[in-house]
């Protein structure tokens, strides 16, 4: 898998793969808010903004990764918020791993000097996926959301770009 995999800026064709992903992968386990798109325009609309780049074969989208400034705020434009998915059929493959791979050497060259992300806490693969990868702890956001009658821990990573 790892060696035929592209990844590129996402292109039209690939929405239907997207939105698929999208309505697959987002739980209360990961995600304080449940995600579902009912059509591919309602997702486009929910990704305005973001720069987004997709790790295809010739087949499909097998996962993606989006960017985008905290805020609008010119203090923030060294910095990137990220988001990433992989299909479930397509995890554990080094998907995930090639994405963030190919971000961190985008951002060295678009000069951002960090990257950022919010995990829930009960996400513990996804936390030990991102520790793996360089990223570091930044803040710990105890008891921040009330999910199916319990308090949920998010956390705040980073990595900076030498």
């Amino acid at each position: 898998m790892e060696n035929r995999l592209t990844i590129r800026p996402v292109e039209d064709k690939d929405f239907p793969d997207l939105l698929d992903i999208e309505n697959r992968i987002w739980t209360n386990e990961n995600s304080p808010a449940l995600h579902y798109y009912d059509s591919i325009d309602e997702y486009k609309e929910k990704s305005d903004g973001q720069i987004i780049f997709v790790a295809v074969d010739d087949n499909r989208v097998h996962g993606f990764i989006n960017v985008h400034h905290p805020t609008s705020l010119l203090s923030h434009k060294k910095q990137w918020m990220l988001g990433i998915g992989v299909h479930p059929d397509s995890q554990s493959l080094g998907i995930g791993k090639q994405l963030l791979d190919y971000l961190k050497q985008l951002a060295a060259n678009e000069d951002i000097h960090k990257i950022s992300l919010r995990v829930m806490g009960q996400n513990t693969k996804a936390i030990q996926f991102y520790r793996k990868n360089g990223f570091i702890q930044e803040a710990l956001f105890k008891d921040e959301f009330f999910i199916n009658g319990h308090f949920c821990d998010d956390y705040q990573f980073a990595y900076f770009i030498d």
